[in-house]
């Protein structure tokens, strides 16, 4: 999975557009060249993926599982495996849905980078 941020609008009411990819097994499976977020669902993201497994988030308990208002990627629920500590992710979008694998701390790190990114992706 990969998140590139192409632009950035400063403010809480703003919003991003980003470029996805998706890819299984080495193979690109999925990719929106025009992803928008909102400034809320990125801090959304970055709250509950740095701090992975997140229990509550904005005072609402998750239930291993946050939605947004948006179109592209608007749902992320996750679960324990079998496996200590890694969690299977599951993506829902308008057009998308898949899964992946991940450590707790994987998933933490992506945080912090997606994080990083945000802050330092280009202003439009």
């Amino acid at each position: 999975m990969e998140f590139t941020f192409k632009s950035r609008i400063p403010g809480e009411l703003e919003g991003c557009q980003l470029h996805f990819k998706y890819f299984r097994k080495h193979q690109l499976k999925y990719e929106l060249d025009r992803l928008g977020w909102t400034n809320i669902t990125i801090q959304n993201y970055i709250e509950i993926t740095s701090g992975f497994p997140l229990e509550i988030l904005n005072g609402l308990l998750l239930n291993q599982m946050y939605a947004s208002f948006e179109r592209d990627l608007y749902q992320l629920s996750w679960q324990e495996t079998p496996s200590e500590g890694v969690y299977l992710l599951n993506f829902y979008g308008a057009k998308q849905d898949f899964c992946i694998h991940a450590t707790a701390d994987e998933i933490r790190s992506f945080g912090h980078d997606f994080q990083l990114e945000w802050e330092e992706a280009p202003l439009s």
